[in-house]
C-alpha cells in the first residue's frame, strides 16, 4: 500500500493552524491507525483527507449551527445536499 500523497496546491493567503485540542484528535487518529494497521499517512495527510471529505452542505450546516445558532432543521437533505421525497 502506497501512503505517499501528492503535495496539495497552495491556496494563496491560507494558513491552517489547528488549536491544540483539535490537533490532538488527529494525533490520536494517527496513533490508532499505526496501532491497528502498522502505518498511517501522518497527521498532516489526515487533516487534508478530512478537509477533502467535506462538502458544501456539511460546511453550510456547521456554519448554521455555529454562527446562526440553527440547531435542527425539520428537513434534512441527503449526503449530496439535495432534498428529495425522503425528507418529507
Amino acid at each position: 500500500m502506497n501512503l505517499e500523497l501528492k503535495s496539495p496546491p497552495e491556496v494563496e493567503g491560507l494558513t491552517v493552524v489547528l488549536p491544540p485540542h483539535l490537533a490532538e484528535i488527529f494525533e490520536r487518529a494517527d496513533h490508532e491507525l499505526r496501532e491497528r494497521y502498522g502505518q498511517s499517512p501522518g497527521v498532516a495527510a489526515l487533516v487534508r483527507m478530512w478537509l477533502g471529505y467535506s462538502s458544501t452542505t456539511r460546511i453550510r450546516r456547521e456554519f448554521e449551527k455555529a454562527v446562526l445558532e440553527i440547531k435542527k432543521c425539520n428537513l434534512t437533505p441527503n449526503e449530496e445536499g439535495d432534498y428529495d421525497e425522503d425528507c418529507l
